[in-house]
């Protein structure tokens, strides 16, 4: 069979190992992607070394999350996509057959796992394992229903990150936010907060208020709308609800997004809906920070704060999102790509663990070699 170029990981903790598989065949409801680009997300880099309680596929695993690329071939029984396409690669896979499964909500799905990355719970383990080869792979097979068409307006790089973009994209939606409305964003500095404040640009927002720690990032947040943005560091001593509040009106946030990294104080999270406004709403999501978060009967019943979770997206939502980013609505200029190639792989983990901030998106390219470029 012929052979492509992957990186493996062999276990966590250990350093990928770039080597050659099987190059993969599509079954009749696959297609087969050759990757242009695979993105690496901060949380990759606690997921290789083993610091995250997740399940993995059986090792030595090909990693890689988020992919885009261009169809390379199809399965007998697919039907509406061709050779050629350009492709966002979506590794959210499921059992398709569960009872959350069938009322469609798949991302509640027990067997729910994200393809070369991990599994959120044991179950998850009998399905991540059907598609083995993650996105740091010059070729990975996907169902064709995980595959959205990307128009020419939107670059590969900018596609490969589509995975946390549309994560908050989802979020934003199930928290209420529209036209009009007012944000609150815990962890805004990061890779899904900095995502967020384009999105809510997008999506009309008139203000959107950003906590997070590092104030040089904090800085560059607010510069991307000065004016509808507005910044503050949870290390400068100030009552953050109290902030919030007076800059809309004493009645608090529309809405509120909270996108802690891991280690992240879930006390602040469950501090911060008292940030919201009777009858507003939250969304949380990376399920990184540690702790409760708690609400009062009295408050849950008096101010009618609904706090959702939020792990990903599904396709109408995906589909939605890059409608927007291709007719220029959701601005993602804000990107600054790092591309490493496949042999540079462990470069590039070393790179995305120092933590750049959300402004960055560490790419590997499977199909180049050579050294990193800015």
């Amino acid at each position: 069979m012929p052979k492509i170029n992957v990186a493996r990981l062999v276990a966590p903790g250990k350093p990928l190992e770039v080597g050659l598989a099987d190059k993969p065949v599509p079954g009749p409801n696959d297609v087969l992607v050759k990757v242009a680009a695979c993105s690496l997300v901060p949380n990759s880099f606690n997921v290789i070394n083993g610091y995250t309680p997740f399940v993995m596929q059986d090792f030595p695993a090909v990693f890689g999350l988020d992919v885009a690329g261009t169809v390379e071939a199809v399965g007998e029984h697919v039907i509406d996509l061709e050779v050629g396409e350009r492709v966002y690669v979506d590794p959210w896979l499921t059992c398709n057959t569960c009872h959350q499964c069938r009322r469609g909500r798949t991302d509640l799905c027990p067997y729910g796992c994200l393809r070369g990355y991990m599994a959120p719970t044991e179950h998850g383990g009998q399905v991540i394992n059907q598609y083995p080869l993650g996105g740091l792979s010059e070729y990975v097979l996907s169902p064709a229903a995980k595959v959205a068409r990307l128009p020419e307006s939107i670059d590969l790089l900018t596609a490969s990150r589509f995975g946390y973009v549309g994560t908050s994209f989802a979020a934003l939606l199930k928290a209420g936010l529209g036209p009009g409305k007012s944000l609150l964003i815990n962890g805004v500095t990061g890779t899904l907060g900095v995502a967020a404040v384009a999105i809510a640009l997008g999506m009309g927002a008139t203000k959107i208020l950003g906590v997070g720690r590092n104030r040089e990032l904090l800085e560059r947040v607010r510069q991307m709308a000065p004016g509808r943005v507005e910044t503050i560091s949870s290390e400068d001593g100030v009552d953050l609800v109290a902030w919030a509040k007076e800059r809309t009106g004493g009645i608090g946030v529309d809405a509120m997004y909270d996108c802690l990294g891991m280690g992240g104080d879930a006390g602040g999270t469950s501090a911060l809906l008292r940030a919201v406004k009777d009858g507003g709403g939250a969304a949380l999501v990376a399920g990184g920070a540690v702790g409760d978060v708690t609400q009062t009967y009295m408050e849950v019943l008096m101010q009618d704060v609904h706090a959702k979770g939020s792990n990903w997206f599904n396709a109408a939502e995906i589909d939605r999102m890059i409608a927007m980013i291709a007719a220029g609505v959701i601005d993602l200029s804000y990107m600054e790509h790092r591309s490493f190639a496949l042999s540079e792989v462990n470069e590039a983990f070393e790179f995305v663990g120092s933590r750049p901030g959300g402004f960055v998106n560490v790419v590997v390219l499977p199909g180049e070699s050579g050294t990193a470029a800015a």
